[in-house]
């Protein structure tokens, strides 16, 4: 069995926004998890024309190393700073992330709560 969380394991069987993804994804969770990983750093990012300053520190350090898959050291070297503060930077660009994907959970949940109650009020005839 892999490391780490799969689908049928608790978080996923309790995920309205992981189910929901597994349904737009023809069943294939790493499909399905990425798309939510894509959502969420997309949530993060800034309005506007994409800049390298401050404001945009956090959505370029995701995108470089989550969806290009650049290396730290590469990554550092672009955004001008050291290792160590791409390191923290990264930490709080991750936290950035979870509370996006907790929001589109709870969202996912809503939806989903309305979408049942919808279907169980009787039609009249």
């Amino acid at each position: 069995r892999a490391v780490g969380a799969q689908p049928g394991d608790a978080f996923f069987g309790n995920a309205a926004l992981v189910q929901r993804a597994l349904v737009a994804h023809e069943g294939n969770p790493t499909n399905a998890l990425r798309a939510i990983l894509n959502e969420a750093i997309e949530r993060v990012r800034p309005e506007g024309e994409r800049r390298f300053t401050g404001e945009w520190i956090l959505y370029n350090i995701l995108e470089m190393k989550f969806m290009e898959g650049r290396k730290v050291r590469e990554i550092a070297m672009r955004l001008a700073m050291s290792e160590a503060d791409l390191y923290r930077k990264q930490r709080v660009a991750i936290e950035a992330v979870a509370k996006a994907i907790k929001e589109m959970e709870r969202q996912a949940r809503e939806e989903q709560t309305i979408a049942e109650k919808s279907e169980a009020i009787p039609l009249s005839h």
